[in-house]
Order: C-alpha cells, then structure tokens, then sequence
C-alpha cells in the first residue's frame, strides 16, 4: 500500500513539474519590451510617435523675486552676490572636486551643468536661490535622487560667511543660464 501511494504522489509530483514547466515556457521573455512600436497598430496611416521630453525650464523666464524668494532676510539683504568671487570659492572650498561644470562626471556629485535651470524644479516651492542656499547650509535637507546624503561637507554654513554664500550662489545661479 504504502509503494502504491509513493508511485502515485510521484507521478502526480513529475506531472506537475511537466505542467509548470510547460507553462513557463510559454511565458513572454521577461527582458523583451511589453509594449513596443511594432505592436501598436496604424491609425488611418498615422505612425506612432513617442511623446515629447518635458523641457528644461529656463531661469531666465523667472523674475528676480522668483529667483531670490524666501531667503532669510540678513541673506537677501547681502544680494546680489559676486559670481566671480563665488567662482574663486568654488575653487578654493573644493567644491569643483566633485560637482563638475559638464557632464564628465557625476559619480560623486551632482552636475552643475546648467544647475542654474535645474534648481528651479529640483525641490518644489522652492526658488533657486533658496535651493542654493539651503545645499550649502544644510547638504542633507534634500539630497538629489541617485546621490549619498553626508557627502558634501555639513560645515560651510560656519565656515563661510554669509556674504561668501551669496556670492557662491551668485556663481551657481550663471551656471547654465541660457
């Protein structure tokens, strides 16, 4: 009895291995696209055209309150800053180490290719400037997607003054302006 029940639970236990197997088989590779341009149909000869890329937005569409507003009042007052100055802080503070001008690398840090724009959507309600200024003083208030927080040094809002930080947002706010 008992053998006649091993031979059944085996051959139940081989037929539904078969059957699992055979239905794997017949499952659509994994890898392919689920749904790609071959497979959408024609529309009276319209051809599919993928959607538009969202734009960049320009910061120079934004008016200078748009730009520079909700900063602390001591820091606004200080505005508008000396790019050139920032440049020369960007430098010396190290930060040009691991936030590059292009593309080449962004292993470390953000790109600040074109960061100008790109800070206007980067935290929302936030304006660029405040971005800016809140990166600097507090690194890990926001942390760009695909980054480490704890990175970039926590200490340059004590050891920069403030006019050195305006003067190095001043700086980032030409990067990329179009």
């Amino acid at each position: 009895m008992g053998r006649l029940y091993n031979n059944r639970f085996n051959s139940f236990a081989a037929l539904l291995f078969l059957a699992a197997f055979l239905f794997a088989a017949c499952a659509p590779n994994p890898r392919a696209q689920l749904i790609s341009p071959d497979m959408v149909p024609e529309v009276k000869g319209q051809a599919f055209v993928p959607p538009t890329p969202t734009p960049i937005p320009d910061i120079n569409n934004l008016t200078e309150e748009e730009i520079y507003a909700g900063l602390p009042a001591d820091v606004a007052a200080l505005l508008p800053g000396d790019p050139a100055h920032g440049e020369q802080l960007a430098t010396s503070a190290g930060c040009v180490g691991c936030h590059r001008l292009d593309d080449s690398n962004t292993v470390v840090a953000p790109t600040w290719s074109n960061v100008a724009s790109t800070s206007i959507t980067r935290v929302p309600g936030e304006s660029p400037a405040l971005y800016f200024y809140q990166s600097i003083t507090e690194p890990n208030a926001f942390v760009v997607d695909g980054y480490n927080g704890g990175v970039m040094p926590q200490t340059y809002a004590d050891t920069l003054s403030a006019q050195d930080i305006v003067d190095l947002m001043s700086y980032l706010l030409t990067q990329g302006a179009q």
